[in-house]
């Protein structure tokens, strides 16, 4: 039974508070308060997601703790790091969450094959610590500050500082920020000197952004976000007749506006030469998730703001989603379902041309703004009808035996355009057998492979890899036998000099020693602390025998159990 918990401030992380709690409860190690709440002494308390928030709020009901998705929303960077995703992906996160498969959501939000990196040391603004200190006694680390967008405190604007206390603390200590840990010194600041006020400037608003970004939940998907991107480049002139992006004047116009500088800062300097180049792909169809922090730059060059993201693209010229289907062979026709739409720029009239694309394959186009409710159920062309409209029709013609008039009227074509289809897709399995020569592909390859006598197997697929997809679908068997041997390579693996790699980890236990703060709340000195405070766990825990010099020193430094609860109670009598 919990007789008290901290009350939750404004922007604190959930880290934060059980810090708090942490400092003033009389547990005698921080093991002791997770298995308290988590129910598991195993448990990790990571500053962003922490995993089992169920079980945690079987304990903070009495607390004015409302509910488990009040907390995430609140106290962690939940919304931040899941605003642009959609909905079924944000759902899989809070799963994870609940299951506590921290992996699981690094990969959904893009962090493990991002280049923006999270910040290595807790962040905090002198200011607002001191006035913290005055106030209450104590202070608290604030969620939006340590978000990789915020380089500023909004508040006072003052350029933010790191601390000593990692982000990220492999031995799950819980700390405070206090003025032993945070030491404001120009060395310890977020950005440098040499910022000019234009700088600062966007420094602020994208700042202001990402704070309303943590605190609000967004009801916008990707590709909703992309049109509203190319609706704004637009009217910057960065878009072509055709509807794709002017790149390289994006590429000038955006460099021009942040500086090389800033982009720095935010580690995400666009490469144009490359077709990996982020700012390209974030004004495409999104095919991977993209970090907050690059969303925020666009917006931020393209003046949108967070409070009216919602409302500037549901000022599109059809109105808002989602949009009818109009194939007349669907199930569904009529319905509002279409939630694709791209929009275009006629070249003759100027204007838009809405592409609406349905998930049974049938689009079509319309020429907007729309005058009447009526008008969203007329289509100008149509783009593609696709398997479900071509079934139909074959059903209609082959087992129905209607006749092709009957068949287009019914299809809402001319009898033209049925007759076309029907043909076409006749003829097709006849044209695709025909193409599809056994020899012919063999023979293509050999040459290929005659050619390029010393290649390997897989740079003669990237010679030829329509007649590789072929044979690899059709003739694997008599790809593989003519094809050229995989070769297989000898890892060599270098011998250790054991006596330097002890004086090594010997010099780095020192180090680390030396850095105990004796006014914190101490903590029980292992083999495994040890280990995981220098960063070489498995050097101390499987090859301790091979560095005498090393096993020396951690013997004498360690402390049995009760060693360390004698400790323990020395320190609060001294500090009580």
């Amino acid at each position: 039974m919990i007789g008290w918990f901290p009350y939750p401030n404004e922007d604190e992380l959930l880290y934060s508070i059980f810090a708090r709690y942490s400092n003033k409860s009389m547990e005698l190690s921080v093991r002791h308060t997770l298995k308290k709440f988590f129910n598991d002494s195993r448990s990790k308390l990571t500053p962003d997601f922490p995993s089992n928030l169920e079980m945690v709020m079987g304990q903070l009901g009495i607390f004015e703790y409302k509910d488990f998705e009040s907390l995430l929303a609140k106290h962690t960077p939940f919304n931040y790091f899941t605003n642009f995703l959609i909905n079924s992906d944000k759902q899989s996160i809070i799963e994870a969450i609940k299951q506590k498969k921290l992996s699981n959501i690094q990969m959904a939000i893009g962090q493990v094959s991002s280049k923006v990196k999270e910040t290595k040391y807790f962040k905090y603004c002198p200011s607002c610590l001191n006035n913290d200190i005055h106030d209450f006694g104590e202070s608290y680390w604030r969620i939006s500050y340590q978000l990789p967008s915020v380089f500023i405190c909004v508040q006072h604007n003052e350029f933010l500082h790191y601390s000593s206390v990692l982000y990220r603390n492999k031995n799950s200590q819980l700390v405070t920020p206090n003025k032993n840990n945070c030491i404001s010194t120009i060395n310890t600041k977020c950005i440098g000197n040499n910022v000019s006020f234009a700088e600062i400037n966007h420094l602020i608003n994208i700042a202001n952004n990402s704070k309303k970004l943590l605190m609000k939940d967004i009801n916008i998907n990707s590709l909703n976000l992309v049109s509203l991107y190319k609706d704004k480049l637009r009217k910057k002139g960065l878009i072509t007749a055709g509807g794709h992006v002017r790149q390289t004047d994006l590429y000038n116009e955006f460099v021009k506006f942040y500086g090389m500088n800033i982009l720095d800062y935010f580690q995400s300097v666009p490469l144009l030469e490359r077709e990996s180049c982020w700012l390209k792909n974030i004004t495409r169809k999104h095919r991977i998730s993209f970090h907050p922090v690059r969303h925020l730059l666009l917006m931020n060059f393209l003046e949108i703001e967070i409070d009216t993201i919602e409302m500037d693209y549901f000022e599109s010229p059809f109105g808002k989603g989602p949009f009818p289907c109009l194939n007349p062979a669907a199930e569904h026709y009529k319905d509002l379902v279409v939630n694709n739409l791209s929009i275009k720029r006629c070249t003759d009239t100027g204007r838009p041309i809405g592409i609406f694309n349905c998930k049974c394959e049938f689009k079509y186009t319309r020429l907007g703004p729309d005058i009447s409710q009526e008008g969203m159920y007329e289509y100008r062309f149509v783009r593609n009808f696709g398997s479900v409209w071509e079934s139909k029709l074959f059903q209609y013609i082959d087992n129905e035996h209607l006749s092709f008039r009957k068949a287009a009227k019914l299809l809402k074509v001319d009898v033209g355009t049925a007759i076309k289809y029907y043909k076409q897709n006749k003829n097709e399995g006849e044209a695709i057998e025909k193409s599809t020569n056994t020899i012919d592909y063999r023979c293509s390859w050999l040459r290929t492979k005659k050619e390029n006598p010393t290649y390997s197997k897989t740079k003669l697929r990237k010679l030829n890899p329509n007649i590789y997809l072929w044979l690899y679908r059709h003739d694997k068997e008599w790809l593989n036998n003519n094809s050229p041997a995989s070769i297989k390579s000898t890892k060599i693996v270098p011998r250790v000099n054991w006596h330097e790699r002890d004086l090594e980890i010997l010099n780095l236990i020192k180090r680390y020693l030396l850095t105990i703060d004796n006014n914190t709340k101490p903590v029980r000195l292992t083999k495994r602390h040890i280990g995981v405070a220098i960063g070489k766990l498995a050097l101390v825990e499987k090859k301790l025998e091979k560095m005498p010099l090393t096993k020396e020193l951690i013997e004498s430094v360690t402390e049995s159990n009760e060693q360390y609860r004698e400790r323990l109670k020395m320190w609060k009598i001294k500090h009580l």
